[in-house]
């Protein structure tokens, strides 16, 4: 079956009245995410974000639903208290920056989303407001700098999840200066045209740099992609496997892989990375799907030989960033 953003956007609809009816503490669902773009699709696939806003405390912040291999809900739980004041939502990069997209409200009988949207979304191109924004996620990326600049973190994978943290941190803090922050597979599509608005063009081509490498061909995406693979099988075994690399979103993150590689191979190989070192972060170092994600970033040269200079351009990044900001 062919899906389309009309049948997506109905599974929503259907989907908030049947949590609605389900808790009566639910003040209010929204909509959010890649749907409220006109072509939501990378490899022809998407997900389906809601938002539940509670007046209750919440038994769990997120999960994700399958409706079938290729959909998805991805549900983040909200108490009321979130919200309020709704003033400082202007700061909140996330949940005011979706608000503020144009997030669609589904469910909301006191009116709510409204008055919450209103408030939220008043002066929030601010100046003030959009330099908040951002360096929420500078100060954040210059605390992983400093904490692999000064050792502080073990060699291994936990130096380099940190580092991938860093450069996604750093990608936010320009995108969001004229948006809202961007996900995982969106992040090398729109960064470019994100930082050309912020008056930073080559920052996109200095992060790539960051996480490519010459080894990169054609024949690698087949090995990687297995690699990926039974990374997400061997999950099975795993307790607490957070939402975000629930086996449901394999799909979602493959087919994009697969739709990128040809056209923003750089794009391809951050979701890759980002995805594939988030699971391989929960496996047993001695086993294959572990050492599949080792040789995978040995070909990135991702390694302690290489990490030296790469924070060095990390750090000229983050400062053009940081300039940008301060130039608002």
């Amino acid at each position: 079956m062919r899906v389309t953003r009309e049948i997506l956007l109905n599974l929503a609809k259907e989907n908030a009245a049947k949590l609605t009816a389900k808790d009566r503490g639910l003040v209010c669902v929204y909509l959010t995410g890649s749907l409220l773009k006109q072509d939501p699709f990378i490899g022809g696939i998407t997900d389906i974000d809601l938002i539940c806003v509670h007046d209750r405390p919440i038994t769990a912040s997120r999960e994700i639903i399958r409706i079938n291999a290729d959909v998805h809900l991805d549900i983040a739980h909200y108490p009321q208290e979130a919200f309020s004041p709704a003033r400082k939502l202007r700061h909140d990069p996330w949940i005011g920056g979706a608000l503020d997209l144009g997030a669609i409200s589904l469910q909301d009988s006191t009116h709510w989303f409204d008055l919450t949207r209103s408030t939220a979304i008043s002066q929030f191109w601010q100046s003030a407001n959009i330099s908040a924004r951002s360096k929420s996620f500078l100060e954040s990326a210059r605390q992983d700098w400093q904490a692999l600049m000064d050792g502080s973190i073990p060699q291994g994978i936990k130096r380099i999840q940190a580092f991938v943290n860093a450069v996604r941190k750093t990608a936010n803090a320009a995108a969001v200066l004229s948006g809202m922050p961007l996900t995982v597979r969106r992040l090398f599509i729109d960064l470019p045209e994100r930082a050309e608005k912020a008056g930073i063009p080559d920052l996109t081509g200095d992060l790539v740099q960051l996480f490519t490498s010459t080894e990169v061909t054609d024949d690698s995406w087949q090995p990687w992609l297995t690699g990926l693979r039974n990374s997400f099988d061997a999950l099975n075994a795993v307790k607490a496997i957070p939402p975000s690399i629930n086996p449901n979103r394999r799909s979602y993150y493959e087919k994009a892989i697969l739709a990128l590689s040809e056209e923003r191979p750089a794009a391809a190989v951050w979701v890759l990375l980002d995805v594939w070192t988030l699971a391989a972060n929960l496996l047993p170092k001695t086993e294959t799907p572990y050492k599949e994600w080792q040789a995978f970033c040995h070909q990135l040269k991702l390694d302690s030989k290489t990490l030296p200079a790469r924070l060095d351009a990390l750090d000229s990044a983050l400062d053009k960033v940081e300039e940008a900001v301060e130039g608002l």
